[in-house]
């Protein structure tokens, strides 16, 4: 029985679906965030996260991690399919190395956690233990609305051999829509947009498996062609790095904490006092919206701080 060809329209409502399924995952309630007491004023002054451009982050295999699984995967679907699937696999390979959502230029990270009071968090991003970590509730509320952007949270995956069974399924996926479909130049540009978005996603979402003690969730923002928003520039260990500031919540509300922990290498009273008027501040008063202030409860070795204020 022959397949009745799809409109451009129904095509296009189709391969969303494949497209959107990666970005459906069960966010925690509850988000950790390690940083300095000068990043906790910020943050709670401006109600905002500061989102890194990605290649100013400390890895830098960022976004590029999972490039040589994606072309794997699209080689091999391409050399077992045939007509319009066959075509488009091609187009993406030939084009990947230009089209990658690492040269865009145009994605920022911010970076969680579901690691709570977690000893290398400390160390790395909470002054060594003389900071603070900040327990931030996840909300399923309307999103900021933001129309020069698009944000999405995102759960970190450590494992190749997760990138490429995740991939090789989407990629299927599309290509499965697209088989009976006529080879048109319309129809072969909405496959190659379908698999240019599934791969910018492992790549957003891919991490090599030396980082997996982060546990580490993201928050992605990436800026649309036209907008015209210039990022931060400010100089780090002599390196020029570049952020956005990004909204949480929608109308500036305040950002929704659970519990603050109090960093091991510090007096607790004396940083609980400081860290009340800091609070209050910003708006927080006692009551349903007030977060625990917790002592953590490991010990960690100032050394082998790597803060970032």
């Amino acid at each position: 029985m022959r397949h009745q060809p799809f409109s451009c329209l129904d095509l296009d409502r189709t391969l969303d679906s494949v497209v959107e399924a990666p970005f459906r995952i069960d966010t925690p309630k509850i988000l950790y965030h390690y940083t300095g007491w000068s990043g906790v004023k910020g943050i709670l002054e401006s109600r905002q996260f500061r989102a890194t451009a990605h290649d100013c982050t400390n890895d830098e295999a960022e976004l590029i991690s999972a490039n040589s699984v994606i072309l794997q995967v699209a080689k091999e679907l391409r050399a077992r399919t045939h007509g319009t699937p066959k075509i488009v696999l091609s187009r993406f390979v030939q084009t990947y190395a230009q089209q990658q959502i690492a040269k865009a230029g145009r994605v920022f990270l911010s970076c969680f956690s579901i690691a709570r009071d977690d000893p290398e968090q400390w160390r790395k991003y909470g002054a060594a233990g003389q900071g603070l970590c900040l327990g931030i509730r996840v909300l399923n509320e309307p999103p900021p609305l933001e129309s020069d952007r698009g944000s999405a949270i995102i759960r970190v995956d450590y494992s190749e051999a997760s990138w490429r069974t995740d991939l090789r399924k989407h990629f299927e996926q599309v290509c499965a829509v697209l088989q009976p479909c006529r080879v048109t130049e319309g129809n072969i540009g909405l496959g190659l947009l379908a698999l240019r978005r599934i791969a910018a996603f492992r790549a957003m979402s891919a991490k090599r498996e030396g980082w997996a003690a982060e546990r580490e969730y993201r928050r992605v923002t990436l800026l649309h062609k036209e907008s015209t928003a210039v990022p931060i520039e400010c100089r780090s260990d002599e390196k020029v790095k570049r952020y956005l500031m990004t909204d949480v919540r929608a109308d500036s509300q305040r950002i929704a904490l659970a519990e603050v922990l109090v960093g091991p290498n510090q007096q607790f009273e004396e940083a609980a006092a400081r860290l009340a008027l800091m609070l209050r501040a910003a708006g927080y008063v006692p009551g349903g919206e007030y977060p625990d202030v917790m002592k953590s409860g490991i010990l960690v070795d100032r050394a082998a701080s790597h803060a970032t204020e």
